[in-house]
């Protein structure tokens, strides 16, 4: 989901949308089929570099680059 709306950095992330903001995840690219859910925590960066996230109805920690923040897909 790279985009212009993509946030870099976990922290970037955690300044700008609190536990609890409604989220589209997209689990597959170039997929349109998506869930309409929210963050259950804050996100974090892994080892290798990718900025995750927990949400409600996933285990594990999804890539911020799987996920549009509902309302600003037109920003």
């Amino acid at each position: 989901m790279r985009d212009a709306h993509r946030v870099r950095t976990a922290a970037d992330w955690n300044r700008r949308f609190p536990v609890g903001t409604p989220v589209r995840y997209f689990p597959a690219r170039n997929r349109f089929d998506h869930l309409e859910t929210q963050t259950r925590s804050d996100a974090w960066t892994l080892g290798g570099g990718d900025a995750v996230v927990l949400v409600e109805g996933r285990s594990g920690g999804v890539s911020l680059d799987h996920l549009i923040v509902v309302g600003t897909e037109g920003a």
